[in-house]
């Protein structure tokens, strides 16, 4: 018997070693989780600059838990919160004026409600139907439909409350926020023992951080349309915060088992459960590294029993089963079966799943001579690469949305004193938001100041006038935006303002900070999918010492330049061709979101050498000009990351007409519809170009 304990004790310590490599450490899971918040921070202030402010945003689940590996390949939970509604579960909380609506528990399953409409100017129900979103029940009242978000939902798959959006590997659930901890979960706070995780303080937090109610029904129920789910994912994540490192590998390694033997018939909610269940009923000091199997078979054999018995009692409303009308009778007998294998290995098991080569990475620490030549052994250093990609990326995009909001070149009119406006609404979110989103304002505010300014200089530029010290001081606040960009938009204003010397100074500036092997070229128009294999990404190693993302996209990312009509005064006539570039087709039918269409964006680093390029050809330094071509003819060639190349090119061939090498000009044209026929302003640029050799 000590033998096999013995040897539990040492599989353990071993798989506790390799799930350290592959990312599930103290340190990557509290990474995970502070870009997760910074991007719900994001999120939630991209819509409070571009609109009312009426809408919040949470990310949920395994990516900001920290419970997920880049193999396990986890979607990314996203509740969106409009505000305008008030769900209140008692009449004392109806108030004036607010769009009330009432929960009802009768005739539905425990975990969830009904929602009944009552007026806003009197404490009564509705009884007329105000929209086609109600329908009256058998009572005659008025209740809101679940499909009430159902049109928001337009090419997406529905997956009961979720919106599924398979590109971007994201789940959206649209619901609706009550300030009060339901009643049915009352007794959980007075449940657990004293000594546990589950404090007076995660109590606290629970109880005030409420509730929610997401659109979808009881699957066994026959009103299911009338129906909304309670949900308690504020409280659960800060459960899930609570957990130490050996419970959050036990739980990554269950949802492994559950994909790799069970073909995912049980969700990972359930297995996050189980643990929650387990974790409240078994002994802090059991759970160490010593004891990771044991505490993975425990989950194991409590999952097996719920599954037995048909029963997985939600952990705040034990009422609530979660395998109520989920599985049939041979299913569930299939299920407990391959768990009793698995258990029965005493987890050996675990040598079989592919996932993360998991499998792999564990018989070569019993083989010590295939360790070093294991082409499986990759540092868990890349999921930090992945991960900060992924927030900068979103970043990236949530900022051209608020540009898009405050884009005025379809009005022909420049209204700063709006884009003044949003610029307080940022400083607004930093003083009264939490830490998270202090620090999604002070990254958004230096690129919103940098864009500010250009479209100053382009009117100060079309009216002939010298460059405002208004528009200088804009641009000086967002020049460390990130290693390129806001500089490289200082200096195509100089430039294009006459100012040459000093564009070249600031070029040579830019020249010197951008290094190729630790900056990461990023940009939100890139149509290519985040992918969690990326290894050739090159943050520095400052990702893995640093927790101040502000500080890392200061000195790693080089965000593509984006110039919005509103400022083609403060680019060039090649750059300017860019926001010309669709046919009357294609600005029918492309995609709204993509707002970069109209606009000129390019990679800071083929920027940086056509800008230099241009200035040398000003300043007559020809050698100095050759240099900057033959830099950005190599640059084209061999950075794998341009998200424009096709631009790149583009200015590349007006570089070779300006040399008057027509040839090679075409030779560019050519390339760059090759890589993209569509969208794509080379097509002038060729016609224009045979129109010369005619």
């Amino acid at each position: 018997m000590n033998r096999l304990s013995d040897e539990v004790r040492d599989f353990s310590f071993r798989l506790s070693h390799v799930l350290d490599e592959i990312g599930v450490n103290k340190r990557t899971v509290m990474m995970r989780r502070r870009t997760g918040l910074l991007m719900e921070s994001l999120y939630t202030l991209k819509d409070y600059v571009i609109s009312k402010g009426d809408i919040t945003h949470f990310y949920f689940g395994s990516q900001t838990e920290g419970t997920t590996t880049l193999g396990l390949n986890a979607d990314r939970d996203t509740l969106i919160c409009p505000n305008m509604y008030k769900i209140i579960q008692d009449w004392r909380q109806w108030e004036r004026g607010k769009a009330n609506l009432l929960m009802l528990r009768d005739n539905v399953a425990p975990g969830y409600c009904r929602l009944q409409v009552l007026r806003s100017d009197i404490a009564a129900a509705w009884e007329d139907l105000p929209t086609d979103d109600c329908e009256y029940d058998d009572e005659g009242r008025v209740l809101v439909k679940n499909t009430l978000f159902h049109n928001d939902d337009m090419g997406m798959i529905r997956h009961g409350p979720a919106s599924s959006n398979a590109y971007l590997n994201a789940d959206y659930v649209k619901g609706l926020p009550c300030k009060s901890w339901p009643t049915e979960a009352l007794p959980w706070v007075t449940r657990a023992a004293e000594d546990t995780w589950s404090d007076r303080n995660l109590k606290c937090f629970a109880v005030n951080s409420g509730c929610f109610v997401v659109p979808t029904g009881h699957c066994l129920s026959e009103t299911e349309r009338l129906e909304w789910r309670i949900s308690t994912s504020l409280a659960e994540r800060c459960v899930m915060f609570n957990m130490n490192i050996t419970q959050i590998k036990c739980y990554v390694v269950l949802k492994m088992i559950m994909k790799a033997f069970l073909n995912d018939i049980l969700t990972s909610y359930q297995c996050k459960t189980v643990l929650m269940h387990l974790v409240e009923i078994i002994s802090q000091e059991l759970w160490m590294e010593e004891n990771l199997v044991s505490c993975i078979m425990m989950s194991l054999r409590l999952l097996q029993l719920c599954v037995f018995t048909n029963n997985c009692p939600h952990y705040f409303i034990p009422e609530n089963n979660l395998l109520d009308g989920r599985l049939d009778l041979e299913t569930r007998h299939n299920v407990v079966h391959a768990i009793g294998n698995i258990i029965d290995s005493n987890c050996i098991a675990i040598l079989g799943i592919k996932i993360d080569n998991i499998g792999l990475r564990l018989f070569a620490t019993y083989n010590p001579f295939n360790m070093r030549n294991n082409k499986f052994m990759s540092p868990h250093m890349n999921t930090y690469r992945v991960v900060h990609y992924d927030l900068y990326r979103l970043f990236h995009k949530y900022f051209q949305a608020m540009v898009d909001r405050f884009n005025t070149s379809n009005t022909h009119t420049l209204n700063f004193d709006d884009m003044k406006y949003g610029f307080r609404k940022v400083l607004q979110f930093r003083e009264n938001g939490s830490c998270s989103d202090r620090v999604a304002a002070e990254m958004t505010a230096p690129l919103l100041c940098t864009t500010m300014g250009t479209k100053l200089a382009s009117a100060d530029i079309s009216r002939g006038q010298c460059i405002s010290a208004e528009s200088l001081q804009w641009l000086s606040l967002g020049i460390d935006s990130d290693v390129a960009s806001g500089r490289l938009k200082l200096a195509s204003v100089l430039f294009c303002s006459g100012d040459i010397g000093k564009a070249s100074v600031i070029l040579n500036d830019v020249e010197q900070r951008y290094d190729t092997r630790t900056t990461q070229p990023i940009c939100a128009c890139d149509s290519t999918p985040i992918r969690d294999d990326m290894c050739d990404l090159r943050f520095s190693d400052n990702c893995f010492l640093s927790n101040d993302n502000k500080t890392l996209m200061n000195t790693n990312v080089a965000f593509g330049v984006v110039f919005t009509r509103d400022e083609k005064r403060c680019v060039s006539t090649a750059l300017q061709y860019e926001m010309f570039r669709c046919t009357e087709e294609e600005l029918r039918t492309r995609d709204k979101h993509c707002h970069w269409i109209d606009w000129a964006v390019v990679d800071s680093l083929p920027y940086l050498y056509y800008l230099q390029y241009m200035t040398y050809r000003r300043l007559d330094n020809h050698l100095g000009q050759q240099r900057a071509l033959c830099r950005l003819i190599h640059t084209i060639d061999s950075e794998p990351s341009l998200s424009h190349r096709e631009t790149a090119l583009n200015l590349l061939g007006q570089c070779m007409e300006l040399e008057d090498r027509l040839v090679d000009a075409f030779t560019c044209y050519k390339r760059s519809l090759d890589m993209k026929p569509t969208h794509n302003v080379a097509r002038w640029h060729v016609v224009k170009l045979l129109y010369r050799f005619l």
